[in-house]
């Protein structure tokens, strides 16, 4: 299971969703990351920079 610390640290870059996976947790779900990266997002964490397909922290 990928926690929020893992991703904070694996975003010292923006990154878009695959290296960010393969970071964390290559073996896992991408779905549960996304879903992972969703909610951070409502909680004001992390922010997804929609024109090049992004994540960063916010």
């Amino acid at each position: 299971m990928t926690k929020e610390e893992e991703i904070l640290a694996a975003l010292d870059k923006p990154r878009a969703l695959y290296p960010l996976q393969q970071r964390v947790d290559p073996s896992g779900s991408s779905e549960a990351l996304q879903a992972l990266l969703i909610q951070m997002r409502a909680e004001g964490k992390v922010k997804f920079d929609i024109n090049k397909g992004r994540w960063s922290r916010a």
